[in-house]
């Protein structure tokens, strides 16, 4: 009876302490879903206007069906990612302890004066308790502040502060233009030296219309869109300039414009003179719309990357050639002049020293995309002056395109050059650096202009190797036969034969 008593007695403790472990670990699963009190229970998007208070600033911005501006102390626009950031920071901000409900002296928390007061207004007109932002705690990774409806110092994450400790500078948007590449449609570039160049987009193709009518590089223009979108100021100099001529802005050397082709889409760029502090080495700028526009600064490469002359920017294509409209190329070579006619269907013919062969026709294909395809990486000269400099006196190849009815289509001058460049700037610890170097050059010049071409080595090779592997093929073909050997067959006709202008 006694043993029962006991085994009861020890059942009836397991089951107590059971039904202890199992509350208590329902109370930390319970405490351990509950979410960190919010300090106000509201959404970013619900906030209408902040204002940052300390003892060196006083800023206010407000929410736009746009984005935000600045009500003080200045009036423009304000980063858009910026200010959202600091938005949702504080309508986010949990509170994660209470470290003192009825602190005496404010200082040690860095709350007397605190770093700033950040003021809210939501969409519905409510102000908001103001925040008082304080230090980090000593431990942990915690910062102190303080609401204006309770008594106690709070505990909020560390990173809170820095969302809310800004400066008018932090707040300002960076970038230059607020256009994106493929909003714009027309451009103008205007140094003080030179003619102004203007350039419109109908479709996807950009075209220059001043100084002269010429198609235009896709690439080379998307490449200078895409330069002045992504710059950024580096440093605000003068919200109030009273003299722009101090900054080279009265008289900029450099002005661009850009427009959607919209009303009230145009934005422009204006530069100056550079910074006279060696360490910086940017360039002074204003934005062109209004008198209230702050003096900026941006880094020197952007001038650099937008001042584009009519060369830069015309389209470099060098011959563009329709294939489809070849019915025979004439190709003279130093070695070997030969012709390639159309024999019908796809399949040509090629034809040197009165010996003629079919000619494999990926191989023409090939030589008839290149033709077509093939781009300067820059103009060198435009006209030419001396052609012996690019060695089109006498060129490496010649490539004349013509129709069916004789007519030209297209001329095309190629010339590698090895050129022994001289140091610039040698090393005095490299001995090597001041010895002369070696390097190679490939021009072309077309019959429809006067212009000369660099191209890339690797192109003027290829055409090279082309014109060489259709040559091959006459070198294995049999001599023509002789008049009696023919007399009883169908007369061999000799491919048309022109003298390229060499």
């Amino acid at each position: 009876m006694r043993l029962e008593v006991l085994q009861t007695g020890k059942t009836i403790i397991v089951v107590v302490l059971l039904v202890i472990i199992g509350g208590y670990a329902y109370y930390l699963s319970r405490q351990s879903t509950e979410k960190t009190p919010k300090l106000n229970q509201i959404a970013g998007s619900d906030i209408q206007r902040i204002e940052l208070r300390s003892p060196t600033r006083d800023i206010m911005v407000e929410r736009t069906k746009d984005g935000w501006r600045f009500i003080k102390p200045i009036q423009g626009e304000a980063d858009r990612s910026t200010a959202d950031a600091m938005a949702d920071s504080i309508a986010d901000l949990e509170i994660t302890g209470t470290i003192n409900e009825s602190p005496s002296d404010l200082a040690p928390f860095g709350l007397q004066p605190p770093s700033v007061k950040v003021i809210v207004t939501t969409k519905g007109h409510r102000v908001l308790p103001t925040i008082m932002v304080g230090r980090d705690t000593p431990v942990g990774n915690s910062s102190y502040i303080k609401s204006e409806e309770r008594p106690g110092i709070l505990l909020v994450a560390n990173s809170f502060p820095s969302q809310v400790e800004k400066s008018l500078d932090d707040l300002r948007p960076r970038t230059l233009v607020g256009l994106k590449p493929a909003q714009i449609r027309e451009v103008r570039l205007h140094s003080s030296n030179g003619p102004a160049l203007d350039l419109t987009k109908k479709g996807d193709q950009w075209s220059i219309t001043q100084p002269k009518i010429y198609p235009a590089d896709n690439g080379a223009v998307q490449q200078l869109l895409e330069t002045i979108s992504n710059a950024r100021i580096a440093e605000f100099v003068d919200d109030n300039p009273s003299d722009l001529s101090k900054y080279g802005l009265a008289n900029p050397s450099f002005e661009l414009t850009l427009s959607a082709g919209k009303a009230n889409s145009e934005e422009s760029l204006l530069f100056g003179f550079k910074q006279p502090q060696p360490e910086k080495g940017g360039l002074y700028a204003r934005r062109g719309e209004g008198s209230d526009q702050p003096v900026i600064t941006v880094d020197s490469y952007v001038l650099n990357d937008i001042n584009k002359n009519f060369d830069d920017l015309r389209d470099k294509t060098v011959l563009g050639l329709d294939r489809t409209k070849v019915d025979h190329l004439v190709i003279a070579a130093p070695k070997f002049d030969e012709t390639l006619a159309r024999a019908g269907g796809n399949k040509w013919s090629i034809n040197s020293n009165d010996r003629s062969a079919a000619a494999e026709t990926l191989v023409v294909e090939s030589l008839l995309d290149q033709l077509h395809d093939l781009k300067a990486t820059r103009i060198v000269e435009d006209p030419i002056t001396h052609p012996d400099r690019y060695g089109m006196v006498k060129p490496t190849l010649t490539l004349t395109a013509y129709t069916k009815d004789g007519k030209e289509l297209g001329l095309l001058h190629v010339s590698t050059m090895e050129v022994i460049l001289e140091p610039t700037n040698p090393n005095p610890a490299d001995p090597n650096s001041a010895k002369p170097k070696k390097q190679h050059f490939a021009y072309a010049t077309t019959g429809s202009d006067r212009a000369v071409y660099e191209i890339p080595l690797q192109a003027a090779n290829d055409l090279d190797n082309t014109v060489n592997r259709l040559h091959s093929d006459t070198t294995k073909a049999s001599p023509p036969a002789s008049s009696n050997n023919r007399a009883q067959g169908e007369a061999a006709k000799p491919l048309p034969q022109h003298s390229p202008d060499r």
